[in-house]
């Protein structure tokens, strides 16, 4: 199969492209990006899309730099391509980050195919990665120590990016261009084994290939098949265990210990990064060692136990659940209402509503078993009813108890930390009458003298 049939393939077995689209093709000058080059521009009419493309000089080699970029533009003209270039100064960013060079440069490339994606209008940037690049990625991911997802190794399509390269050979690659007459760069620094990549392909790839593996490559290949069918089922059960014991708030996220314990530690460990990721938008830097701490945590602390986590991040275990939430974020701000008797008031942020009227005393049954119907004396309160959530200093006497904290109320009754800001409190004269849902203040009890009754009634709102 000659390599326009494979680059033609592999577009319809990912379905890469749709007619319409508009593709930018990033191209360094070396040979993998020039041959997308000339396929895309040799079969754009075949895929129906419009074509243009993308240089960005890493400022890395100086005068070579500077002549791959003319080279390019060079091409660019002649193909009757739209070219989109840029100068990155990656050594002063590696100065200022820290960076390795090759991170440096992976970083500033994205972040520059994003920029010229807004500018020129494309949908989608296609990449030269071909299938030696992929094996390599298995590879260097094995040697870090990877899980499942790193066997995949490079992703044919990731959110905007395509790579109808991947399956074709960098040998096959060089003698297309061959054929076609077609020149290319050669970056120089691909041929020294500085970088970790450099000495895999130089060195480490050639010596299996030769001494133990002779088929090494399509043993890699092989593995990442594998590890995608595995990976596919294990992502099946994720979401399955997923539905079953988290629920997702604004900046947080609960897991029922219930549920979530009796989980093979697989299926905790992937759970955990889900959240992660749902939190924070990825995964990156957020290491096994990371995961492995947390599910740890998570099944042997005690409850009211905090722990910091990477990417601004924090998970704190409660009595039957928890919670991993953006630090420093408060799902529910300070909410105050007006409640009118008779009347009836919605409090959104606790989603719930309370409904107050009154009743004479005489004849009126006394309920005490249901916790979302509060009955108090009306002649001890003073001044309208208001209902917001907690404050610095709350304190209440708890019915058939003492003066206390209201906080010290919420650890008594096991309140996650998480859920305390919702709690809605009914208050009259600046005391709280009625802690909602839990208990009525001794002082607003009725007695024998009460005259008048005062009904709250709460009622969960459904979704």
């Amino acid at each position: 199969m000659d390599v326009k049939q494979k680059f033609l393939e592999t577009i319809a077995k990912y379905h890469m492209i749709q007619k319409g689209d508009e593709i930018m093709a990033g191209v360094s000058g070396g040979p993998d990006s020039v041959c997308l080059l000339h396929l895309l521009r040799a079969c754009r009419e075949e895929l129906g899309i419009k074509l243009s493309a993308a240089h960005l000089d890493h400022m890395f080699r100086g005068r070579e730099s500077r002549e791959d970029a003319l080279f390019v533009e060079a091409l660019c003209r002649e193909w009757d391509v739209p070219l989109y270039r840029e100068e990155v100064d990656v050594p002063e960013y590696i100065r200022r980050t820290g960076l390795s060079p090759e991170d440096a440069a992976r970083r500033a490339r994205y972040a520059f195919f994003e920029r010229a994606r807004e500018k020129t209008g494309a949908n989608k940037v296609a990449l030269g990665h071909n299938r030696n690049d992929h094996e390599e990625t298995v590879l260097m991911n094995i040697m870090r120590g990877t899980g499942i997802e790193g066997l995949l190794g490079i992703e044919p399509v990731r959110d905007f990016y395509i790579r109808p390269l991947l399956e074709v050979s960098r040998r096959e690659i060089e003698e297309y261009l061959k054929l076609e007459s077609i020149d290319y760069r050669i970056d120089s620094t691909n041929l020294k084994a500085d970088y970790f990549r450099n000495r895999l392909r130089l060195e480490l790839i050639p010596l299996i290939e030769q001494k133990y593996v002779p088929h090494f490559g399509a043993s890699l290949r092989r593995l990442s098949e594998i590890a995608r069918c595995d990976l596919s089922f294990l992502e099946e059960q994720t979401s399955a265990a997923w539905r079953q014991a988290v629920t997702c708030g604004r900046g947080r996220i609960k897991v029922d210990l219930k549920k979530f314990l009796p989980m093979h530690d697989a299926i905790k460990r992937r759970l955990v990064r889900k959240a992660v990721e749902e939190l924070a938008g990825d995964v990156k830097d957020f290491e096994f060692r990371h995961t492995a701490m947390l599910v740890d945590f998570i099944k042997n602390s005690a409850a009211g136990s905090v722990i910091d986590l990477p990417k601004n991040l924090q998970g704190e275990k409660q009595y039957d659940c928890f919670y991993i939430s953006l630090k420093n974020f408060r799902e529910t701000g300070d909410y105050l209402y007006e409640l009118f008797v008779p009347g009836r008031v919605e409090i959104k942020e606790a989603e719930v509503s309370i409904q107050a009227w009154v009743k004479p005393r005489r004849g009126l049954m006394i309920i005490r078993t249901n916790p979302l119907i509060a009955q108090l004396d009306y002649d001890k309160i003073k001044g309208n009813l208001i209902v917001r959530n907690r404050r610095p200093g709350d304190r209440f006497v708890p019915l058939g108890g003492h003066l206390k904290k209201l906080q010290d109320f919420f650890t008594d009754e096991k309140v996650p930390k998480k859920e305390r800001d919702k709690v809605p409190l009914v208050t009259a004269g600046g005391n709280i009458i009625w802690v909602g849902g839990m208990r009525i203040d001794d002082r607003f009890k009725i007695t024998e003298d009460t005259g008048t009754v005062l009904i709250l009634k709460m009622e969960r709102q459904e979704d």
